[in-house]
């Protein structure tokens, strides 16, 4: 009787978890196991199940753009590399995101350092703040993560890619001036990239490689502030089945016209044996416009021009970012003029990629 009770009680305390935890039913004629092993499921993955609220504070007092003194509502509530939100008082629009860098010993108060600050308010005393964790895109948790280009982190691998750079277009659109962060990666059937550094990243071609052609890319971040980001890159390969060798230059440079819109600048100087040209040496200049939606997605288009052929194409590409996948859906020409789908006219691709 005891044994028997026993079961009861438990199968009718795993039932309830949906009411108890606002998750969605499923009708009662099922069967008994069937309701167990559904609420199960989604009782584990629920991100109803208690999450700690955010440490919150203000600011108290600025002294540069990038450095603040912050006042904790709670003593310990920030630690050194936590990051925080920053919102003017009353307000939930995101004015920036600050990092913790040092804790003021006897006292509830901490220097952060911003992270990145909207372009189109400034930040003030008596702003508040509070901790977010961004190595999650799930924006259900976090409502107002509005995506804004000024609002990209620099310098944290550990956060989602969705709040990070751009540092590739799509197989056939390349890189940005954008570099990886210090040991991250970077795979995709177009391209695998590696972060020696904050400032050079090292990358390669998987499908020409599968080919025959080994390639390699070398590409320095050599300047960057809040309005540009400059690159060098420099590419060399071989094809092994032809004996024929091509070495290309690249500079990159990344303007930020506002919040919403990036322009993704390439000029591309190509030099040796191909069969892709009849001279050694040509030049192509792109140029692609970013715009960021307010779930963090990017809608890339633009112009490009190949001046050894005298054509000019484009691209119209949309991309899917979460945590560390990216797809991107893209339409693209190498001359508007060849109304026909192919190599030479306009290609229909489907690309993805991992970034971690």
């Amino acid at each position: 009787m005891q044994s028997s009770l026993s079961k009861t009680t438990v199968f009718n305390e795993v039932i309830s978890i949906p009411q108890r935890l606002n998750l969605p039913t499923l009708p009662d004629n099922l069967s008994p196991m069937l309701l167990v092993l559904f609420n199960l499921m989604f009782s584990l993955n629920s991100p109803a199940i208690a999450q700690a609220e955010p440490a919150r504070g203000k600011i108290i007092s600025i002294h540069s753009p990038i450095e603040v003194t912050i006042a904790e509502n709670k003593e310990d509530s920030f630690q050194t590399g936590a990051l925080l939100v920053i919102r003017a008082q009353g307000q939930v629009e995101i004015l920036g995101y600050a990092e913790v860098t040092e804790r003021i010993q006897g006292s509830r108060t901490v220097i952060a350092r911003i992270r990145s600050h909207s372009s189109n308010a400034l930040i003030r005393v008596e702003d508040t703040v509070e901790s977010i964790d961004l190595t999650d895109s799930d924006l259900s948790k976090e409502q107002m993560r509005q995506g804004r280009h000024d609002l990209v982190i620099r310098g944290k691998k550990e956060i989602s890619a969705k709040y990070k750079p751009q540092v590739y277009l799509g197989a056939l659109a390349g890189q940005t001036a954008a570099t990886l962060e210090k040991n991250e990666f970077f795979m995709g059937p177009g391209l695998f990239a590696y972060g020696l550094n904050e400032s050079i990243q090292l990358s390669t071609q998987p499908f020409l490689d599968a080919l025959g052609e080994a390639n390699l890319h070398v590409k320095w971040l050599a300047f960057q502030n809040e309005d540009y980001r400059i690159s060098l890159g420099a590419e060399s390969r071989f094809n092994f089945d032809h004996r024929r060798a091509v070495g290309s230059f690249s500079l990159y440079w990344d303007t930020f016209s506002n919040s919403k819109f990036l322009t993704y600048n390439q000029l591309r100087v190509t030099t040796g044996e191909s069969e892709l040209y009849e001279r050694k040496t040509s030049a192509a200049f792109s140029v692609n416009y970013g715009y960021i939606t307010n779930r963090w997605n990017r809608i890339i288009f633009g112009p490009s021009i190949d001046f050894q052929k005298e054509t000019l194409g484009g691209l119209l590409s949309y991309q899917w970012v979460w945590d560390q996948f990216h797809s991107a859906f893209s339409l693209q020409s190498r001359d508007f003029t060849n109304l026909k789908f192919g190599n030479e006219g306009y290609l229909l691709y489907l690309d993805f990629w991992w970034r971690f």
